[in-house]
């Protein structure tokens, strides 16, 4: 699955041979993240947040395409990269900073009754062979009509769940911007906007000033920082694993069923540059949080299984099929098999049975 260069673009969450660097190369299928939004669904099926865009871009702010998640066949996830923005398209229905939110909010319902509208009395009129465009066009309006519906019904969970405005969502510092989504998505997910967040934390051009670091992280790949690059990666994966350790405690201060919220949630922690800077994917580690709802038995352990290319090694193929399985769609195997290791005759298809309970 492996290709060279500084970037593995969707390779983590789509297990196929993508682009490299500049290309990210043909989207054949949706990314496995998506495919867990699809068992879930919400009004916000799923939430892409970032603060910075591609691997090696210095895009920052705004609606990105980091090129790491897909909902189908060429068609990214849209990920929003400023926290403001995030807070008013997500919480805007019930809430807003400006105080004008609902108002924006009301617009925006009878414009898209008015497409909807219009849409079908085009329909009427224009030669059949341009229907079927119409018509998806008239599906998408329609499925913001439901979704806007649903919003309404949810105004007081919202304002109930919504996180409170502060300097933090604009700030320009990126620990800051990280903070900010992490807060953006815990609110979503408990007041029940989403059950699906991709957060993509930074990329080569972040450089981590809150921690004292002067190097982005691409210099720190090439060793040009004053500091080793164990210990940059130790300060950058600490303040990672604080800001998951906070969503954790948030998400287990809510009672849910008969235990609490973060009992039945997964929150994967992991690099999608696989195992170096320079990754060769023959590693690829994860932490995994949360009781993911007592489907996996996974809570509390450390798994290894055998190293690459030796009899009882598993790709992450074999590790995304046991999430979809173990989450309601019984798929053989997800993602490209491992050619090398079928030559070899030591691959393996579907899931990890052993971790499902």
């Amino acid at each position: 699955m492996y290709r060279g260069g500084h970037c593995r673009w969707l390779v983590g969450l789509v297990v196929y041979i993508t682009g490299v660097d500049h290309n990210r190369g043909a989207i054949l299928r949706a990314t496995v993240d998506a495919e867990l939004a699809k068992l879930a669904p919400a009004p916000f099926n799923h939430v892409g947040l970032a603060v910075r865009g591609p691997a090696l871009s210095k895009s920052f702010g705004g609606t990105m395409y980091p090129g790491i998640t897909a909902v189908s066949a060429n068609k990214e996830l849209p990920f929003q990269g400023s926290p403001d923005l995030a807070f008013e398209q997500l919480f805007g229905s019930a809430v807003s900073r400006d105080g004008k939110g609902e108002k924006r909010f009301k617009i925006q319902s009878n414009l898209f009754d008015f497409m909807v509208d219009d849409i079908k009395r085009l329909e009427k009129v224009i030669p059949a062979p341009e229907r079927p465009k119409l018509d998806a066009y008239l599906n998408a309006f329609e499925e913001l009509q439901v979704r806007h519906s649903r919003l309404t019904g949810m105004k007081s969970s919202i304002q109930d769940h919504a996180p409170a405005f502060t300097d933090k969502f604009t700030s320009q510092v990126e620990e800051v911007r990280q903070e900010a989504h992490f807060d953006i998505a815990t609110a979503a997910l408990i007041g029940g906007l989403t059950n699906c967040v991709t957060i993509r934390l930074d990329n080569l051009s972040t450089i981590y000033k809150g921690l004292g670091l002067v190097k982005p992280n691409h210099g720190i790949g090439h060793d040009e920082s004053s500091r080793t690059q164990d210990e940059c990666r130790d300060l950058i994966r600490n303040h990672h694993c604080v800001l998951l350790a906070q969503m954790a405690a948030k998400l287990r201060a809510v009672p849910e069923g008969s235990g609490n919220m973060l009992d039945n949630t997964m929150i994967i922690y992991f690099s999608d540059a696989a195992n170096k800077h320079h990754a060769d994917c023959l590693e690829w580690p994860y932490v995994v949080l949360g009781g993911c709802g007592g489907k996996l038995n996974i809570p509390g352990r450390y798994i290894r299984y055998a190293k690459y290319g030796d009899r009882g090694c598993r790709t992450i193929g074999n590790w995304w099929t046991t999430l979809l399985n173990a989450y309601g769609n019984p798929v053989e195997h997800y993602g490209n098999e491992d050619l090398v290791l079928k030559q070899n005759g030591v691959s393996y298809r579907g899931p990890l049975t052993d971790l499902i309970v």
